[in-house]
């Protein structure tokens, strides 16, 4: 692997880390991202440095998270990983379901028994967050609408 797509590898990783999911898995999803046609479990083990069974508990993560697929070969045995291909739909909807869940928290300090200022507050974090969602909820259904498109062939 030359030294930027480690790089980007590596970033994409720490990224996930810092969503609180395995590195590993962000590495996998980047070198899958990256990768033209599917690769193995040793494939990818090799070009990440890392042991077999790590990338096998990851991928299978992935596979749930349904960001990658598996897919097999005629007459090989091996399981093989893709990226999924509505990966960057399903990851901006993981995103916004945890924005929505932050925003719904929020709204719910807004019944407490709080000071003005601080029920001002909260309710300017909600209709932040609110309007931050709304706007994606948008993309996501302009990604859907033009997948559509692109799979019939518009």
């Amino acid at each position: 692997m030359n030294r930027n797509v480690s790089q980007f590898v590596e970033r994409m990783g720490l990224l996930w880390e810092a969503e609180g999911l395995p590195r590993i898995a962000g590495r996998i999803y980047a070198l899958t991202l990256l990768s033209p046609e599917p690769c193995s479990l040793d494939e990818i083990a090799d070009e990440l440095g890392v042991s077999k069974a790590s990338v096998s508990n990851d991928a299978r993560l992935l596979e749930k998270m349904e960001f990658v697929e598996r897919v097999g070969r005629p007459g090989d045995r091996k399981s093989y990983y893709r990226i999924a291909d509505d990966s960057m739909e399903r990851t901006l909807a993981t995103r916004v379901a945890r924005l929505r869940l932050f925003q719904e928290t929020i709204a719910s300090g807004v019944s407490l028994p709080v000071d003005s200022e601080v029920r001002a507050r909260l309710k300017l974090h909600d209709k932040a967050y609110r309007t931050v969602i709304g706007a994606l909820d948008e993309a996501l259904a302009a990604m859907r609408t033009n997948q559509g498109k692109r799979s019939r062939g518009a």
